[in-house]
């Protein structure tokens, strides 16, 4: 008996010592703003600007465990990186950390979300294409009592590259530590101008593991396919996806294709692996 306490003892810290997280905050976005002044949107690489602000990481002891078992390094990314087999602007293309995007590709119709469509909405840029069901799906939480607002949205291939590195160097250095958590530039949601960050009031307007105890999330989870918005990290999912659990991050795939992936049961990832 005593040996098999001693292996397991032995096994947890094994564990635990691989992680070595313990400054990583449970997100990229706490520290993340991106603001963009546009006038010709082949510049828009050379306009934006990062803003890194002063956070209070919350600390993380261990990976979610995941109801799946593709890898037991789950944060890991191939050796065979492939470009993405759909166009950029085409709303089920897969973006992983298997397939990526250009590092030219910038979506053609990118506009300011503005703050008449949700709060905080003027110090962001998605796509034209996604601006009307956004604007339903707020207008119709707040209907129901529940506020949300934006805190992320277009990231531009360069944005990303720095974002990442922050949180590289965020970490001492620990890639492993800023894979769990952030996308290597190509590999980011954000670059397809479909992908946005909720918050809301309930939580000052952060963004962090805090927004899935909130009325705003549970809304979403419920809610938001109707207006064509999934979550695209869900919890359980780690091996899957290949990042940690993020309740905040929804992209928009269309109500149709949205309807279609909540009947089938399937999680983003699954789904547009399907469609690929």
């Amino acid at each position: 008996m005593e040996k098999i306490i001693s292996s397991i003892i032995t096994f947890l810290f094994s564990t635990l010592s691989v992680f070595n997280v313990t400054d990583l905050p449970l997100n990229e976005d706490i520290v993340y703003s991106e603001k963009l002044e546009l006038t010709d949107f082949n510049q828009i690489a050379m306009v934006e600007n990062i803003n890194i602000e002063d956070i209070q990481p919350e600390k993380v002891v261990s990976a979610t465990t995941s109801t799946t078992t593709n890898s037991s390094n789950w944060w890991e990314y191939p050796d065979d990186i492939k470009t993405t087999t759909r166009s950029g602007n085409d709303l089920l293309v897969l973006v992983n950390k298997e397939y990526q995007l250009s590092s030219s590709y910038i979506p053609s119709d990118l506009v300011k979300v503005g703050e008449s469509i949700i709060r905080r909405g003027d110090g962001y840029y998605l796509r034209s294409i996604i601006i009307n069901d956004l604007r339903a799906l707020v207008s119709n939480a707040k209907s129901d009592g529940i506020d949300l607002s934006i805190v992320s949205a277009y990231r531009s291939y360069s944005t990303q590259a720095s974002t990442y590195q922050y949180w590289v160097n965020y970490n001492n250095g620990c890639v492993s530590c800023a894979d769990r958590i952030s996308a290597r530039a190509g590999h980011s949601q954000h670059q397809l101008g479909t992908t946005l960050d909720f918050s809301s009031s309930e939580v000052n307007d952060e963004l962090g593991i805090r927004f899935a105890d909130t009325k705003a999330s549970d809304w979403l989870v419920k809610n938001a396919y109707k207006y064509g918005f999934v979550i695209g990290f869900p919890q359980g999912y780690e091996s899957v996806t290949g990042y940690s659990y993020e309740a905040w991050h929804y992209r928009y795939i269309g109500k149709s294709n949205a309807s279609e992936m909540k009947s089938s049961g399937m999680i983003l990832e699954n789904y547009l692996q399907s469609k690929n």
